[in-house]
């Protein structure tokens, strides 16, 4: 009785070991950053210089998905308009490329977070093309 309760120990140790071994809690590296920007961002703060222009802004949108090896984005500009093509980010992320019809979009000084998207952009303004900041939020 005492060799079989022993035995039956052994048994359990020795089934369990292989599944602790593989079990070593070690995140599995991936690309979190990218996982971050696959989603609808919606302006939370605009600024020209240090001028909040925000309130400009209130219907921009700017979607990125991607499938099947496919980058894809809807961008809803100030003024309602909607441009689509695809999109690509810069190996060290902190260039994002948005490109449409043989044009591109350049998106600088990227940061991101799973809460908040920040870059600045030249826009065409009223007395030419200025730098804006952005500061994203998921929608």
């Amino acid at each position: 009785m005492k060799t079989s309760y022993i035995w039956g120990l052994v048994m359990i140790i020795f089934l369990t070991l292989p599944a602790c071994k593989n079990s070593d809690n070690t995140p599995t590296p991936g690309n979190t950053a990218n996982q971050n920007l696959l989603k609808t961002w919606k302006v939370s703060q605009v600024l020209e210089g240090s001028l909040d222009i925000t309130s400009e802004f209130i219907q921009y949108r700017l979607t990125l998905n991607e499938a099947n090896g496919s980058k894809d984005f809807t961008l809803i500009q100030r003024d309602g308009t909607s441009i689509t093509g695809s999109w690509d980010i810069s190996t060290d992320e902190t260039t994002i490329t948005l490109t449409t019809s043989g044009n591109a979009i350049i998106l600088n000084g990227v940061s991101i977070s799973a809460s908040e998207l920040k870059y600045t952009a030249d826009e065409q303004g009223k007395a030419g093309v200025v730098n804006l900041s952005f500061t994203l939020a998921p929608a």
